[in-house]
């Protein structure tokens, strides 16, 4: 969990240790970022990710997450150290109707923060959604119970309190320390200050330029996502995106039920030849009293009729 002091390794794990580009190389062939001639840096390209499926109200200007979660973990292996310094509040909604209703709660707000849908597998919450605020950065946890505060009484402003009492005691509405990614790989998060990568860390800040995160969201991705988000709710069998559909409409494809219904069996003769045989069959056995429910299938049955 921490960096081995460099008297303890061999000269090739040092070498490992400090070579920041074989981990990014692949990265670097695909286009994701590019090496300064003139800068000596590591830069991350400044396109908009227009298929993600989270929309941001808006961004904390000094969290760095496309540099410390995207490269800095996922392909150095570290806990970077200005995420220990990250506090969010989560809110999960139940449905497609409250997502869209606390977008638009956010966007009132104008707090740092995004919501969309939850499709990471290892978060115990796939199919759900998902609401984020940023609390102030590096201000410490006393800071950010004081912003759940705020959040909170924004909330029952808005809905009341019963409302947000319930969503606590069902642990939908919660204060939380960084990434979901940070805690799968790391642990428990009260206990990431014995994790130390922070020699690491000032490496590869010499190499990586800050991005350019932005502070608020592209507008058409907004609606863009409210589509998405309905459509997502409608392949999770969430009922309340019906609220958004045509009249009439259902959710997903409906299949017409057989087993109990008026059709008859004459009306879907894919092989007529074969049919009529089937019902000669049938007629022959009515007159001789040998027909059995268990003559019309091809199948054998693997028991007898009693167990």
């Amino acid at each position: 969990m921490t960096e081995k002091s460099p008297k303890n390794t061999s000269f090739y794990e040092q070498l490992q240790a400090v070579d920041i580009i074989t981990p990014v190389l692949n990265l670097f062939e695909k286009g994701g970022f590019k090496a300064d001639l003139k800068t000596k840096k590591f830069i991350l390209d400044n396109e908009i990710a227009l298929g993600r499926m989270w929309t941001l109200a808006k961004l904390c200007p000094d969290r760095k997450c496309r540099k410390w979660l995207s490269i800095y973990h996922k392909y150095y292996g570290i806990l970077p150290p200005p995420c220990k310094l990250c506090w969010k509040v989560v809110y999960i909604p139940i449905s497609v109707v409250e997502l869209i209703e606390f977008r638009n709660i956010q966007a009132k707000l104008k707090l740092p923060g995004k919501c969309g849908v939850e499709n990471r597998d290892y978060t115990s919450g796939i199919g759900e959604y998902r609401v984020f605020w940023y609390c102030p950065y590096g201000k410490g946890l006393d800071a950010a119970r004081a912003h759940y505060k705020r959040i909170r009484n924004a909330l029952i402003k808005h809905f009341n309190e019963k409302y947000i009492n319930l969503a606590e005691v069902a642990d939908r509405f919660y204060l939380k320390r960084g990434c979901t990614e940070l805690e799968r790989d790391f642990g428990p998060s009260d206990q990431w200050d014995k994790i130390d990568y922070s020699s690491l860390f000032r490496l590869l800040e010499t190499v990586w330029e800050d991005p350019d995160e932005g502070e608020e969201e592209f507008g058409p991705l907004v609606y863009t996502n409210f589509r998405r988000w309905i459509e997502y709710a409608v392949a999770y069998g969430d009922k309340s995106a019906l609220k958004y559909l045509p009249g009439g409409a259902k959710l997903g494809v409906q299949s017409v039920k057989y087993q109990h219904s008026t059709h008859k069996a004459s009306s879907f003769s894919l092989n007529k030849n074969v049919q009529k045989e089937k019902d000669n069959a049938d007629r022959k056995g009515i007159e001789e009293g040998t027909s059995k429910e268990e003559d019309l299938l091809e199948f054998e049955f693997g028991g007898s009729q009693e167990d």
